[in-house]
C-alpha cells in the first residue's frame, strides 16, 4: 500500500478522491501544492466547498457520482487562490464492483505560461538591441545639432535645431527606459514598507484628486528582504495607477450595475473608492523545484519556501472573468492609450526576483492584486 502511495505522491497531476457523499479522503503531494493546503487542513470538505469558485469541476464531480461515468475537459479555467488553466479529468471510483466515490485529477497547462514568458524575454531582448542601436548614432545626431546651434544665423534655423536637441533629449530618456526594462534586478537588502510608501507619495495627487481612501495594514514584524528597489517600486507605482484608474473608470460606466460585494462595509449603491494595501507573512508555503528544466519532481530538489506577501486592493470596475487570464500578456491592454506593458513588465520584475503574482477579481466589486516576495528557506530536503 506504500509503494503505490508513493507512486501517486510522485505524479506531477493533483490527485483527489471523494467519497460518495462528496467528501475528500485523499490528496496527493501535488494536490497538497495546488491548494497550498496539506490532506489533515482539507481531509473530509466537500468538494462543493472546496471549489466552491470553480462551478464546471463541481458540476463534473456531482455527474460523475450520479452517473458513474468519466469526463475530460483540456482546457478549463479555475479559481484556486489564482486563476490557472488546467486539464481535467473526472472518473467514478469502483470498489469490488461498488460505486465508492470519484477520482479527480487536475494538471496544470503550463505550456501556455512558459510560452508567454518566453515570447516576452525574446520581445524584451529585441527592444533593448534596437534600443542600444539607435542610442549611439543619436549620440552623434545631438552633437552635431549642439555644434550648428553656435552657428545658426537666423531665428529659424536656431528653431530648428532647438527642435532636434528636444527632440533627441525625448528619444534618449525613451532609449533608456527600454534598456531599463532589460536589465535584470540588483539584490540589496530593503524595507518592503519604504519602498510602498514611495510608491504611494508618487500616487498620492492621483488619488487625492479621484477622492479615493487609502487604508493601509502593514505587519511591522516582517524582516528585510532582498530586492532591486527601483524595479519593485516600478510595479507598485503600476498597480497603484492601474486601482487609481480602475476606480475613475467606475464611476464613467454606468452599465456597471451596484451590487453588495462580498465582505463589503458600504450598503448597496454607495460603495466609497477605496484603496486598501497591506503586507503580512504567508500562512502557507509552496515547493520550489530546483535542478534545471527537464528534470522531473522526483529528480529535481526541492525546498520549502515562505512569503511575504503585499496586497493591493480596490474597489474599482473589476476585470471580467474571461480577460483575467490575458491581463500579463504584452501589449494587451482595454484602456486607451495604454502600452500593454505594465502588468507584463511587473510580472517578470516579480519573477526575476523569484517570486509570482496573483489576481483575484470581481465584476462590479473591484480587484486584488497578490505579490509574493520570498521570505526565508524553512528547509531544504530532496523529493
Amino acid at each position: 500500500m506504500e509503494f503505490f502511495e508513493a507512486v501517486i505522491n510522485n505524479l506531477d497531476e493533483a490527485v483527489y478522491l471523494f467519497d460518495k457523499k462528496g467528501r475528500l479522503i485523499f490528496v496527493n503531494k501535488a494536490g497538497e501544492e495546488f491548494f497550498g493546503k496539506s490532506l489533515k487542513e482539507i481531509r473530509h470538505r466537500q468538494f462543493r466547498d472546496l471549489f466552491a469558485t470553480s462551478k464546471d469541476i463541481v458540476v463534473l464531480l456531482q455527474k460523475s457520482l450520479r452517473e458513474g461515468r468519466s469526463f475530460n475537459c483540456k482546457d478549463l479555467e479555475v479559481e484556486l487562490g489564482r486563476v490557472v488553466n488546467v486539464e481535467v479529468n473526472v472518473s467514478p471510483f469502483y470498489l469490488a464492483a461498488a460505486l465508492e466515490g470519484a477520482l479527480l485529477c487536475l494538471r496544470e497547462n503550463l505550456s501556455i505560461t512558459t510560452r508567454e514568458d518566453y515570447h516576452f524575454d525574446m520581445l524584451l531582448y529585441l527592444i533593448g538591441s534596437v534600443a542600444h542601436e539607435i542610442k549611439n548614432p543619436l549620440s552623434g545626431i545631438k552633437g552635431a545639432a549642439q555644434i550648428l546651434k553656435g552657428s545658426a544665423r537666423s531665428e529659424e534655423a536656431m528653431e530648428c535645431v532647438n527642435m532636434i536637441l528636444k527632440e533627441a533629449d525625448r528619444l534618449n530618456l525613451v532609449l533608456n527606459s527600454y534598456l531599463t526594462m532589460n536589465r535584470m534586478p540588483v539584490f540589496n537588502e530593503l524595507n518592503i514598507h519604504e519602498v510602498i510608501e514611495h510608491a504611494l507619495k508618487v500616487m498620492d495627487t492621483a488619488a487625492g484628486e479621484k477622492n479615493i481612501r487609502i487604508n493601509k495594514s502593514y505587519d511591522p514584524s516582517l524582516p528585510s528582504l532582498r530586492g532591486d528597489e527601483s524595479k519593485l517600486l516600478q510595479v507598485f507605482i503600476n498597480l497603484l495607477k492601474n486601482a487609481v484608474e480602475a476606480m475613475e473608470a467606475k464611476d464613467q460606466q454606468e452599465q456597471i450595475p451596484p451590487k453588495q460585494c462580498p465582505g463589503d462595509p458600504f450598503p448597496e449603491g454607495a460603495r466609497q473608492h477605496v484603496l486598501s494595501i497591506s503586507t503580512r507573512p504567508s500562512n502557507e508555503y509552496m515547493v520550489i523545484y530546483e535542478g534545471g528544466e527537464g528534470l522531473s519532481r522526483r529528480e529535481a530538489r526541492s525546498k520549502k519556501q515562505r512569503w511575504v506577501v503585499v496586497t493591493v486592493q480596490d474597489t474599482g470596475t473589476g476585470i471580467p472573468r474571461d480577460e483575467v487570464g490575458r491581463i500579463f500578456l504584452p501589449f494587451y491592454t482595454k484602456k486607451a492609450g495604454g502600452s500593454g506593458l505594465g502588468l507584463a513588465l511587473s510580472k517578470k520584475i516579480i519573477k526575476d526576483h523569484g517570486g509570482i503574482i496573483k489576481v483575484k477579481s470581481e465584476r462590479g466589486c473591484g480587484t486584488t492584486f497578490s505579490i509574493y516576495l520570498p521570505l526565508q528557506v524553512a528547509g531544504e530536503g530532496s523529493s
